[in-house]
């Protein structure tokens, strides 16, 4: 047990002793692997991130919406209403047929709103979009947020004048109104607004989600064979298929980043280990002449290499986040994702994979030391 403790002893000075002899070795390493560290720690944060947006979106948009909007077909071309060849949908969920007016309106706070046109017929569903609706004064309503709820506001559109009680906005209209005040006006009193250009849309809440897969290739099909060429359909369905790309890319990405990682650290970890033992070659047989066992100095180089490693490991981590803020605030993700208090991609729980490819590649670095270490101290010598 002496023998041990004084042999540990030995090699624990023997590595800091080479560490103040080289220090431009020990920061290039030290340097190196932060580095590759923080691009490996950035790349799987980006792709996390990015599926933490597409899970938001899903989520906030509600699995079972569908959302259609079809550009206006240039005239004299003749096609059935979009409200009347899509209304067998009112039997499978909330379907709220409306016309968006590319013609937005002017409040008396000189902010613009968006126009919607509806028909009398979809009460019904705008009486399950907002709550307390069958308790509006007048058809004409403003949903805006930052106003007090049945104040009765002032509204312009070109000539035409409107009063109109403001409600809040139910959430899933900010994806109909790209997070604008929405005006709604029924079509009965919209006719002077009959000459603007109107985009014919659809809001759809599907009552069973399960199904809806195949009630979007319904409607796909129903439209191209009606003659409408030119129409945006938009549903979480897509996003699920795509959240599952991100998935599969990131996965790709940690074994080919991780690949990376781990041949730089064996070529350039293990360069100067093989260098360090030629300096030393000679000290190295005359220690095992006098008794000290090959694993022992096997040992040495791979504690030099994992002390070195798992301290950049660390200091990565650290770094990333220090920066994570500015990298990915540069990257255009919103400033909820910035906060590392609700989700922090750089725990080292959640990095064990890098962890892993350190140690392997400091592991596979050492092999030509262990090789060299097997041959007999009389030929070393010799």
């Amino acid at each position: 047990m002496r023998s041990l403790t004084l042999i540990f002893a030995y090699l624990s000075k023997d590595i800091w002793n080479r560490w103040l002899e080289t220090p431009g070795a020990v920061v290039a390493r030290v340097l190196v692997a932060v580095s590759l560290c923080l691009l490996f720690l950035f790349m799987n944060a980006g792709f996390s991130l990015t599926e933490r947006a597409v899970e938001k979106k899903i989520q906030s948009f509600g699995v079972n919406t569908v959302i259609l909007r079809a550009v206006s077909q240039p005239k004299g071309k003749a096609k059935p209403a979009m409200d009347e060849l899509l209304a067998p949908l009112g039997e499978r969920g909330l379907y709220f047929p409306f016309s968006m007016l590319f013609l937005n309106a002017e409040l008396s706070s000189g902010k613009k709103a968006r126009i919607i046109i509806y028909e009398d017929h979809t009460l019904a569903a705008l009486d399950r979009l907002f709550e307390d609706f069958e308790k509006l004064k007048g058809p004409v309503f403003l949903a805006a947020h930052g106003y007090p709820e049945a104040m009765i506001e002032r509204v312009r559109i070109k000539e035409h004048v409107f009063d109109a009680e403001v409600v809040a906005p139910p959430g899933i209209l900010r994806f109909v109104s790209l997070n604008k005040a929405v005006l709604f006006i029924p079509r009965s009193m919209g006719k002077g607004l009959s000459d603007y250009t109107v985009q014919e849309s659809v809001l759809f809440l599907s009552d069973d989600s399960s199904g809806l897969a195949q009630i979007i290739s319904a409607i796909e099909a129903l439209l191209e064979s009606e003659g409408f060429e030119q129409y945006e359909l938009t549903s979480p369905l897509q996003w699920l298929g795509e959240l599952g790309n991100i998935r599969e890319t990131r996965l790709q990405a940690q074994a080919l980043g991780g690949g990376f990682v781990g041949l730089l650290i064996v070529l350039i970890f293990g360069s100067i280990a093989v260098f360090e033992y030629r300096q030393n070659v000679f000290a190295t047989a005359l220690f095992k002449s006098f008794g000290l066992h090959s694993f022992h100095l096997i040992f040495r180089y791979l504690a030099d290499g994992l002390v070195l490693l798992i301290a950049s490991f660390f200091l990565a981590l650290e770094l990333a986040e220090i920066f994570h803020g500015f990298v990915f605030r540069f990257a255009g993700f919103d400033n909820e994702f910035l906060n590392l208090k609700f989700f922090n991609p750089y725990l080292a729980s959640n990095n064990l994979i890098l962890l892993l490819v350190l140690v392997l590649g400091v592991v596979v670095s050492i092999l030509p030391v262990c090789l060299a270490l097997r041959k007999p101290v009389g030929r070393v010598l010799g």
